[in-house]
Parts: C-alpha cells; structure tokens; sequence
C-alpha cells in the first residue's frame, strides 16, 4: 500500500513579535498592532461577485495581482495574519510595514524569522474585489504550495477575513465576498454552533463515543480532521487500531504525522463515516489549537464564514466518496 498523500496544515497559526526571551514574546503577542485591509468592490458594488476556483486542489484558491504580476492567494481561516511569499515581495520591491523582526509558529516544526510588507492587490480575473493597505508577513511559500495542484504565493489569513463576510460553495467550486453589512446566508443554510476564540471560530466535533472536542476551522488544512497528541489520546484513538504514517508540512516545515480512521466524526448535526484523523505533535513554543477542521469536511459545503460577527453558515452536505472498504483480517 502506498503511503498516503501528505497533508498541508495550518501554516501560521501565531506571528509574534521576537523579543528578548520567550516570556518577552509572549507578552508581546498581546501588543502587536496589526490593522485589518480595507476592502472594495468593482463600481462600488457589495460584493466580489462569483469568482470561480480551480477544479483542483481543493482550497479557497484566488487569481490575484500586485503591481501587474499575477500570482494565486489562498484564503486561509487558519492563518492568524496574512502573509505573502518572500521572494515575491522582494521582486515587487514591497515597503516594510515595521522594521521589527517577528516570529512565526506553524501547528508543529520549528519557528520562523519574518518582517512584514505593506501592499495593496486586486482580486479576480476582472479586478472583481481590491484590498488596500493590507499587512503581510514574508515568508518561504514555496514548500507549502508544492503540496497543491495549484502553487499559490499568498495567504488571505483572519485580518482579510474580518473585513469581509466570505460565501465559499465548495461543491461548485466558487467564491464571493460581501461588505459585511450585505450579506446574508443562502437559503437553506444553517447556523453553526461556533465559537469565536483568539479571533478564530472553533466548533464541536464528536470523534465516536468520546466527549466533543473543539477545533478550529481552518480553510487552509486539506485533510477532515487534524487532532493534537493530548485531543486524539482524549478521544480514545490510541486504543491498539491501526495507525499509518504520513508527513506534514507547516510554517515549520516537514514533520512525521500518524493517521487514524475513526469509526464516525460528528459536526453541525451531521455524521461522516470512516473518517482519517490526522494526530500532529504541537509546536512546544506557541499556543497551537488542540485541532483543526478542513476541508475534508469543510469542502463537503457551501461554507458562510462572517468572521467579524463570529457566524458559520452552513448548507449541505454534499454527497461525500463512499467509505474506504476495511480489509478483513
């Protein structure tokens, strides 16, 4: 059997100012002043409008451009702050937003030394969404979208997302942002029980009989569900089935994950069977989510996300692949 494909985590999970001393940095994450974009439309419209989304590789994957260079922008829910690749921002000639130095923590793996850059672009093939003024971190991408069938050389992290109510149909592939103010939930659509923590939405997953663990929701993990070491031990998934091994990559780099099925994952009201559960061990120096859910749930989903009012709307879900057969002994 051949090992399974590896999955692309959250990329930056914290971006803290590097000060002297771990308590110093800390301390300063609380401080860090980083201003949400400013967002319009074409012709002063409310919304984007429909902008279609590769067939492939299943994120949030958006046609963008800065100064005349066109590059791909993924929107990333579990990105803390924006962030742009290093060497685009240097072929562009970006101005530093701060000339202080930051640290940046991915879910595992080691941190990064970063700066940031201050730019404005355009979304959409016919300029359908601009972003002024928006804030983002440099950092080496590449490795991170060598895992897409779609290479991208930006994430649209929660800073983006507070400015905008984002209208992702999965199934159809699409997406469109709303000012706010404008958007309302597609007929059909549910609330889902969220709750906003950090500036992120966490939702209740049930992982078989165990108690409901909360996850973050994070459009830029391409597997259902990651747990940490502590959650998945909580949710009683170190109980002698089998496990696979598979790698992972984040901010931090390259790191060596298990793999389990649970029997059965619950979220929103809903039951998904046989489900892969990803185990990561968290980053020793940064505050990590005990767990994340992706797209393998997530893309099931035409996917409401007001991240400034803390709402997730949700209609479906889509019919899903059947169950992988289990090989009996």
């Amino acid at each position: 059997m051949s090992p399974p494909r590896p999955h692309r985590r959250n990329v930056l999970g914290q971006l803290l100012l590097l000060g002297a001393g771990g308590a110093a940095i800390w301390a300063a994450r609380n401080h860090l002043l980083w201003p949400d974009p400013e967002v319009a439309f074409t012709g002063g419209a409310a919304s984007s409008g429909w902008i279609d989304l590769p067939a492939r590789g299943g994120l949030v994957d958006l046609p963008a451009r800065i100064k005349g260079v066109w590059f791909r922008a993924v929107v990333d829910s579990g990105a803390q702050y924006s962030a742009i690749d290093a060497a685009l921002a240097q072929r562009l000639k970006l101005p530093a937003a701060t000339p202080i130095p930051m640290v940046a923590f991915g879910v595992s793996g080691q941190p990064s030394i970063t700066r940031s850059v201050t730019l404005d672009l355009d979304v959409g093939d016919d300029r359908a969404m601009q972003i002024t003024g928006l804030r983002a971190a440099t950092l080496n991408l590449s490795p991170l979208s060598g895992l897409t069938a779609q290479p991208f050389s930006m994430l649209l992290g929660r800073d983006f997302l507070r400015a905008v109510a984002a209208d992702i149909d999965f199934p159809r592939r699409r997406a469109a942002f709303f000012k706010p103010d404008a958007w309302t939930a597609p007929q059909g659509a549910v609330a889902a029980p969220v709750q906003m923590r950090n500036g992120a939405l966490f939702a209740a997953v049930k992982v078989e009989d165990a108690p409901p663990v909360e996850v973050m929701v994070d459009t830029g993990a391409t597997g259902a569900l990651a747990l940490s070491e502590e959650a998945a031990q909580a949710a009683g998934l170190f109980d002698g089935r089998d496990v696979q091994r598979t790698h992972s990559i984040t901010l931090g780099g390259v790191s060596q994950d298990r793999i389990v099925r649970a029997e059965r994952i619950g979220f929103a009201g809903q039951v998904f069977p046989d489900v892969p559960v990803q185990i990561y061990s968290p980053s020793l120096k940064a505050a990590i989510p005990g767990g994340l859910l992706g797209l393998g749930v997530l893309g099931r989903y035409r996917v409401g996300m007001d991240l400034g009012r803390g709402r997730l709307h949700l209609q479906g879900p889509a019919p899903g692949p059947a169950p992988a057969r289990r090989r009996r002994r």
